[in-house]
């Protein structure tokens, strides 16, 4: 059949048409085989597509438009949605009573952000209230996953429905809060000697593990001595650890009074950083080998000053003479030093004589 079609074909052609027919022949054949074999599989590139125009980069991520039809494309895009709605759906809570310079403010808002704790339906948090006994349980809930040191028991003064019922009763299976009889008083509130001797007993510090003795970390404290006998190496080992913080003076425990919700995020949040749960924050509150050196320093530099000032014999009296003869009267005393090594007389026996620490008179002046 195709020889007598070609035999038509030639019979009624001309012979210029049979020449350029078979030089077009030729020619297509020629360009066929210079190509590469694009048809031996799957389409491996696109950039012969490009030469002949049927591909055009229309988009506007300025590369060849040939990841769009490939998987690792697809994981891309994917990824940059999940970045984009993590970072939309997960907001910063703002409390109206807060300002950013607040002194715990940053204790306040990080457990906020891990939702350890949460303001009140006011969109206020009330910083400086008093802590509950229920607070402080749905804080230890939230905050920490210790194992179970008991059997959870019923309260039996709480009904299971209440707000905090459940968190009471993992607080007490951790080990951090104890029942009176089998009941529990959810709106009593807190001392701070309370709360660190219960953050102490849930975590397990007991004991001190520096080099450092009780008495050496407990020394920086002005009101060391008000710390029960019974506590003093646990709060001892709780301030080796950094989970004290002491506002608005750092030396000063203020153990017996009663801990504030401001006061009780500084504890909670320096617990988790002393566990490695969250990151460590810079507050000139936090009672660490840093900021005491910082406040001891400062002290001894001032009273070796006001000393070296206090010390000069100056000979003011009418005998002209050298002073020795004052050794038989009463000498004043430095300022701030009382019965000290001079033997001085502070000046407590006379009106005119009292000390700078019973009145804030120089000892020795006249009224």
């Amino acid at each position: 059949m195709i020889q007598t079609s070609w035999a038509r074909f030639t019979r009624h052609t001309s012979l210029a048409a049979l020449l350029m027919t078979a030089m077009a022949l030729t020619g297509s054949a020629a360009i066929a085989s210079s190509q590469p074999d694009k048809a031996s599989g799957p389409i491996q590139d696109f950039d012969w597509l490009y030469d002949q125009s049927l591909l055009k980069d229309d988009d506007d991520d300025d590369d060849d438009d040939d990841d769009d039809d490939r998987e690792g494309g697809a994981v891309q895009i994917q990824q940059n949605r999940t970045t984009t709605t993590t970072t939309t759906t997960v907001s910063q809570t703002r409390y109206t009573d807060l300002v950013t310079n607040y002194w715990a403010s940053d204790f306040i808002y990080r457990l906020s952000a891990i939702e350890v704790v949460e303001g009140f339906p006011s969109g206020a948090f009330l910083p400086s209230n008093n802590l509950t006994q229920a607070q402080f349980a749905a804080m230890v809930a939230r905050a920490f996953d210790r194992p179970s040191v008991r059997q959870p028991v019923m309260i039996r003064n709480l009904s299971s429905s209440y707000w905090a019922y459940q968190s009471i009763q993992s607080a007490y299976s951790m080990g951090f809060i104890n029942l009176s009889n089998g009941t529990f008083n959810p709106n009593a509130s807190l001392t701070r000697l309370d709360m660190l001797i219960s953050l102490a007993r849930g975590l397990g510090i007991t004991q001190v593990s520096s080099g450092q003795s009780v008495d050496q970390l407990l020394s920086v404290f002005t009101d060391a001595s008000s710390i029960p006998t019974q506590h003093r190496v646990v709060i001892a080992a709780l301030v080796e650890r950094g989970i004290l913080v002491n506002y608005p003076q750092l030396r000063t425990l203020n153990l017996t009074q009663t801990v504030s919700r401001a006061e009780a995020c500084g504890f909670m949040y320096q617990s988790l950083a002393y566990l490695g749960r969250v990151e460590a924050v810079q507050s000139a509150y936090i009672v660490n080998s840093t900021n005491l050196s910082n406040v001891i320093n400062t002290n001894t530099t001032t009273t070796t000053t006001t000393t070296n000032q206090n010390s000069v014999e100056v000979d003011d009296d009418d005998d002209d003479d050298d002073d020795d003869d004052d050794e038989g009267r009463r000498r004043n005393c430095n300022q701030g030093i009382g019965n000290g090594a001079e033997g001085c007389d502070p000046g407590n026996s006379r009106p005119r004589g009292g000390s700078n620490d019973e009145g804030g008179r120089t000892p020795g002046n006249r009224p």
